[in-house]
């Protein structure tokens, strides 16, 4: 361990200290269950994870006390279709013929030592005060209208101002009031009338 150390320290451009860290190569969902009573949480854990994995992992990163623990494994149903597609991507559209069970689930219950009690949900007016949620609506609407001018049928999308913009460019030229301009020749990167 000293040598390890040593070692460590003569490549390292600060000096190390002696506590080891540990990140987890796994990860571990906490559900909303109302059902249950606040002494009982419901994880969603890989199909490896023990018992006393969960325990350990709750100890020693959250200083949470268990006072039991229930698993079990939710097997999915069978679906006709291939697991994955190209590339590994799953496949949206079913394949005649082509059954398949896909992963299972591991849930696990935890009675805790001491309660624990969700946050109340935010209301409509907290969320706009804090958040902006307007804006983000606002922005939600704007992408997918330009998303919808981008897309295969966007030709056939009519942008009004645009065309009020061009309505009136036109009457202008009609009339009078304005001169037409040739525009740069783009193909040869010089002004044409040169």
């Amino acid at each position: 361990m000293a040598t390890e150390l040593a070692t460590q320290s003569a490549r390292a451009p600060f000096k190390l200290g002696l506590k080891q860290v540990h990140l987890p190569t796994f990860s571990i969902s906490l559900h909303h269950t109302p059902h249950l009573s606040p002494s009982y949480a419901q994880f969603s854990v890989p199909l490896w994870f023990s018992k006393l994995d969960l325990r350990d992992y709750l100890y020693n990163a959250y200083a949470v006390r268990c006072v039991s623990i229930r698993s079990y494994i939710k097997l999915q149903r069978l679906t006709q279709g291939s697991p994955t597609g190209l590339n590994g991507e799953s496949n949206p559209r079913p394949q005649y013929k082509r059954w398949h069970r896909p992963r299972s689930l591991k849930r696990m219950t935890v009675e805790l030592e001491s309660p624990f009690v969700w946050p109340e949900e935010l209301g409509r007016e907290v969320l706009d005060e804090k958040f902006d949620k307007g804006q983000m609506e606002r922005a939600t609407r704007g992408q997918e209208e330009m998303q919808k001018g981008m897309g295969s049928d966007g030709d056939t999308v009519v942008d009004e101002t645009r065309r009020r913009r061009m309505r009136e460019q036109a009457k202008e030229l009609l009339e009078g009031r304005s001169k037409w301009k040739p525009v740069a020749d783009q193909a040869f990167g010089r002004i044409s009338g040169r």
